[in-house]
């Protein structure tokens, strides 16, 4: 509660002489931090927060920045309709600040601030939908099922999650099996994939987080050889476009980057976590949103949040052309579906 309390005089001093310009605005800029546990976690807003509609993005990684979200599709199209906002988590992005622990919890205990903040600075009347990718579609259920946190938000938007890590490696390693014999029966890229069903025949799905880190290895490898996906950019593309949208200094991106033996701490503990068994605690309005060709959390890993979520307002979206993320194979697909959502929960 201390921290909780000090972050909020951190944002009174900051923002209280903006606030009723900030309210009106359809389209605003704003950079500040959230300060916690020796951190420095900046939360960008951008966007039409005049909307009243707020899409806050739990970002995929471990370590990955929220800003690799926001691209001048974003800029041209999303903005225009809804405010972002995009923060970066501990040990992620730009986030500047290091700490002996590396528990699971305290990114859960983080985002329930960053709500605070965002409802402190924009009006409690701002509706927040919260947009969990990949590995935050592991944080963001976890953030949902504790206490009465989904209280603090209108929708929960799961995009490739990862929200059961035993059960996304099972899943993942009959993709790789399914896919890479017809593939290598087809004579396409059949040395490679080869490789990959040997690998996958030679080891159990939950054998050891060693296999798990090796089939998620695989499963982003595997992409590159489904002719179906639509293209993308390169990574190094685009984290150069993102550093020149979105200015963020290129030497914090990197050191966190750099912080592996940390993200495979946090990435283990996850593996205890059982979010299936407390998904029925979820009440919210939710939807569901895969690629098809999606190998690292396979679409199928959706079945298991509808089977036991306990919300009555379900949707779900599989992009035809996409692999682990619909927003770079089919942008214009995967904003429009979003936003026709948000608008109308």
């Amino acid at each position: 509660m201390k921290n909780i309390i000090c972050s909020l005089l951190i944002i009174i001093g900051l923002s209280s002489c903006q606030k009723e310009e900030i309210g009106k605005s359809t389209k605003v800029n704003d950079v500040f931090f959230l300060k916690e546990d020796g951190f420095s976690m900046p939360i960008r807003v951008h966007g039409n927060v005049a909307s009243k509609k707020m899409l806050v993005v739990v970002t995929g990684g471990p370590g990955s920045s929220a800003l690799t979200y926001r691209n001048n599709y974003v800029i041209d199209n999303v903005e225009k309709e809804i405010a972002i906002a995009y923060y970066d988590q501990r040990f992620a992005g730009v986030t500047q600040g290091s700490s002996v622990s590396s528990d699971v919890s305290l990114y859960k205990n983080d985002l329930k601030n960053v709500l605070q903040l965002l409802k402190f600075r924009y009006g409690t009347d701002t509706k927040m939908y919260m947009m969990g990718h990949s590995w935050g579609g592991f944080l963001a259920p976890y953030f949902l099922e504790d206490g009465n946190n989904q209280d603090m938000v209108k929708g929960w938007i799961q995009i490739d999650g990862a929200h059961n890590y035993p059960k996304n490696d099972s899943l993942t390693r009959e993709m790789l099996l399914l896919y890479g014999k017809n593939e290598i029966q087809a004579n396409r890229n059949k040395d490679k994939w080869q490789v990959i069903v040997d690998y996958c025949n030679a080891h159990a799905a939950n054998e050891s987080f060693e296999v798990g880190s090796s089939l998620n290895r695989y499963a982003t490898q595997a992409e590159a050889y489904i002719l179906d996906i639509a293209p993308t950019q390169s990574i190094t593309n685009l984290f150069f476009e993102q550093i020149k949208i979105n200015k963020f200094p290129i030497t914090s991106q990197v050191v966190n980057l750099a912080n592996s033996a940390l993200v495979q701490k946090i990435d283990l503990m996850a593996y205890s976590v059982p979010i299936s068994e407390n998904l029925y605690k979820i009440t919210l309005p939710t939807l569901l949103l895969w690629g098809k060709y999606d190998f690292v959390c396979p679409a199928s890993l959706g079945n298991d949040i509808k089977k036991n979520i306990r919300s009555t307002d379900v949707s779900e979206k599989i992009f035809e052309k996409s692999g682990h993320s619909p927003m770079g194979n089919e942008p214009a697909a995967f904003w429009k579906t979003l936003v026709d959502w948000v608008k109308v929960h």
